[in-house]
């Protein structure tokens, strides 16, 4: 039985709170720093099934990470039930490495209106925002995890922003037709399958940090510190293969049953737009 107070154990509150501003703050902020974000599922032998009770497992009894559709998918549920109205919303993430749009419903984000505006929420996307942030066009500001804005074109498609050693980089695109849940199935599967799905090239997990991030991916541990103004600074070591098991529970605080295989693979870019 999915039980909120269990997730609120899981991500470090102890008592549900009224919405409000506040609270939708809190409740984001501690979902990234306590769930790791990750692919790790796909390269030890277990499936995601996109249903919110075998999220709700994975991520809250059995304390694991997950990827987009998991962690927006669970934190969609614990809205629900906190008194929230979320919108799910469907964006594309522009891939730096091959330089390509995913295709649609590549990353699933969230809407909450709220206090007399639109907050966009987020909480399943590597070096993405550490609060809700306002959905208004313009709108720049500076997380512990990074400095970002909105844009948004004549054509209505809004576009998320981070800086990064002076020069902004475009995360992903997304419109605000408002999508269901289960819409995402078939790039959920995608995601587990496909040679342009990061989260099947690479295996990786990471987490928020106070003024950082900590990553595993393939066969490497990089420590990442953000600046103020959008600066990072990284520290990458490499891993020897028995040692990332012991990295997994000591840094991300995961165990995995299956046969974990290591991979870190280049990406083939999609055929889309």
């Amino acid at each position: 039985m999915m039980d909120l107070k269990r997730y609120l154990h899981r991500v470090g509150l102890s008592t549900q709170k009224p919405p409000s501003l506040a609270a939708l703050r809190e409740l984001h902020h501690h979902h990234l720093l306590s769930v790791p974000f990750g692919s790790l599922s796909i390269h030890s032998g277990e499936k995601i099934i996109l249903d919110q009770a075998l999220i709700y497992d994975k991520i809250v009894e059995r304390r694991r990470d997950g990827f987009c559709y998991e962690n927006n998918g669970l934190f969609l549920w614990v809205l629900q039930e906190s008194g929230y109205q979320p919108v799910v919303l469907s964006a594309r993430v522009w891939n730096s490495i091959t330089k390509v749009y995913g295709p649609p419903y590549d990353h699933m984000i969230l809407a909450v209106e709220l206090e007399g505006r639109r907050w966009l929420c987020d909480v399943g996307f590597g070096e993405g925002i550490a609060f809700p942030i306002p959905l208004e066009a313009g709108w720049e500001g500076e997380h512990e995890s990074g400095v970002f804005r909105l844009q948004k074109t004549e054509e209505e498609e809004w576009y998320l922003e981070r800086k990064e050693d002076g020069d902004w980089k475009i995360l992903y695109k997304f419109t605000l037709e408002e999508q269901r849940f289960e819409d995402f199935r078939e790039m959920c599967n995608y995601q587990q399958m496909s040679p342009s799905s990061i989260f099947f090239c690479k295996s990786f997990c990471s987490i928020l940090l106070p003024r950082g991030r900590m990553t595993y991916m393939g066969h490497r541990l990089i420590s990442t510190e953000y600046t103020a103004g959008g600066g990072t600074v990284k520290t990458t070591g490499d891993l020897m293969e028995d040692e990332i098991p012991h990295v997994l529970r000591d840094k991300f605080g995961i165990v995995l049953n299956g046969k974990f295989v290591p991979k870190d693979e280049p990406i083939v870019p999609p055929k889309c737009d």
